[in-house]
C-alpha cells in the first residue's frame, strides 16, 4: 500500500542519512578545515583544479585513467546523482533492493524508474537475463531505457558483487545501448579487503561508465558534503558540449549553484590524496563495523531468516 506523503510534503521521499562511523574526525582533516574556515568563496560548480586533481590521483590509484577534466565534484551523492540522471535523459533501471534515495531522484525528475531483480547470492547488480527482458519489455510498452545505476558494494546488503556477474550485467546493458553509473561509495569500506574482490564496471566498459562515489562512504565524516564523479575519458574529436555528458551535469550543477563550501576544499582535497593519516582510521572503521555487521548477521540466521553474509558498508 502506498505510504501518505508527510504533511506540508510531495511524494518524494528520502531516506536516511547516510551512517557516519561514530568515530572522531581524523585530527589532520579537522585542522585543514580550521585553517581554511575564513575562506569565504565556495569551490566553482564542479571543483577547482586542486579539488579535481586529487580525485583524478584517487582513480589512478585504482587503474582508472583519469585526467582532471575526466572528473566532477559535488556538494553530495543526491545532488551529483540528480544532474547525472537529468543530463542523460531517458528511463532509470535500478537494482532490486537498491539505496532509498536513489529513486526520489528520478521521481524528482518525472522520470520513470524501473527496478530489476538481482540474484540471491548479492545485492546492487541486476541479473542480467532479467535486465535484458526488463529493457525489451520497457521499449515495448514506449518507454526509453538510458541509465542503469548499480553498486558493486552494496547498500542495503552490504554485499560485494562477484566479477562475473558485474561483466554479465554491464555487457548486457551496454549491448541495449544503456549508460551505466557505478555507485562505489562503499567500495573502501570492505570488512575484509583481502578476501573480497572488487572489480568496477569501469574497468569492464571503459566508454560507457560514469562512478560516482560520496567521500562520506569512507574517507571524510558523513556531515561534509562532497562527492565526485568519474566520467570516460573525453574524446576529442566530439566537441560539442550537447553531447558531452560531464559538460551537461556541470550545467546542472550550474543552474543549482551546487558547489562544495570553499572551507572544506583543502580537507576534502588531502582525503582523496590517501595519506595514512586519513586511510588508517578508515580502515579501523570499516574492521569495526565489519565485526559488528557478523555479529548481527550470525543473529539473523540464528532467528531462521535467510541472509547473504554482509562484506562492505556500515549496517
Amino acid at each position: 500500500m502506498p505510504q501518505k506523503a508527510p504533511e506540508g510534503r510531495g511524494p518524494v521521499r528520502y531516506g536516511p542519512p547516510a551512517p557516519d562511523t561514530g568515530l572522531p574526525v581524523p585530527p589532520v582533516l579537522a585542522g585543514l578545515l580550521s585553517a581554511a574556515a575564513g575562506r569565504t568563496d565556495p569551490e566553482p560548480p564542479g571543483g577547482g583544479p586542486v579539488l579535481r586533481e586529487a580525485a583524478a590521483g584517487h582513480w589512478w590509484r585504482r587503474g582508472l585513467r583519469t585526467h582532471p577534466e575526466d572528473v566532477v565534484v559535488a556538494p553530495g551523492a543526491p545532488a551529483l546523482l540528480l544532474a547525472l540522471v537529468a543530463a542523460h535523459g531517458g528511463d532509470l533501471l535500478l537494482p532490486r533492493p537498491c539505496p532509498a534515495w536513489w529513486a526520489p531522484q528520478a521521481r524528482l525528475l518525472g522520470r520513470p524508474a524501473y527496478h530489476v531483480p538481482t540474484p540471491a547470492e548479492c545485492g546492487g547488480v541486476p541479473d542480467p537475463y532479467a535486465l535484458l527482458e526488463t529493457v525489451r519489455r520497457i521499449r515495448a510498452e514506449g518507454g526509453h531505457p538510458r541509465v542503469l545505476l548499480l553498486s558493486v558494494a552494496d547498500d542495503p546488503t552490504g554485499t560485494v558483487a562477484p566479477p562475473e556477474l558485474v561483466r554479465e550485467a554491464c555487457e548486457a546493458a551496454v549491448a541495449e545501448g544503456l549508460h551505466v553509473v557505478s555507485d562505489e561509495t562503499w567500495r573502501d569500506t570492505r570488512h575484509d579487503p583481502h578476501d573480497t574482490v572488487l572489480v568496477s564496471p569501469a574497468e569492464m566498459c571503459p566508454d560507457d561508465v560514469t562512478v560516482l562515489s560520496d567521500l562520506g562512504g569512507a574517507l571524510t565524516p558523513a556531515a561534509w558534503p562532497c562527492a565526485v564523479a568519474r566520467f570516460p575519458p573525453a574524446d576529442p574529436s566530439r566537441a560539442d558540449r550537447w553531447t558531452d555528458p560531464r559538460a551537461r551535469v556541470l550545467d546542472v550543477l550550474t543552474a543549482l549553484g551546487s558547489v562544495v563550501p570553499g572551507p572544506l576544499a583543502p580537507a576534502l582535497a588531502h582525503a582523496l590524496d590517501e595519506p595514512e593519516d586519513v586511510t588508517a582510521p578508515a580502515r579501523r572503521a570499516a574492521a569495526v563495523h565489519g565485526r559488528l555487521a557478523r555479529a548481527a548477521h550470525h543473529a539473523v540466521l540464528a532467528a531462521g531468516a535467510l541472509s547473504p553474509p554482509p562484506q562492505a558498508g556500515r549496517h
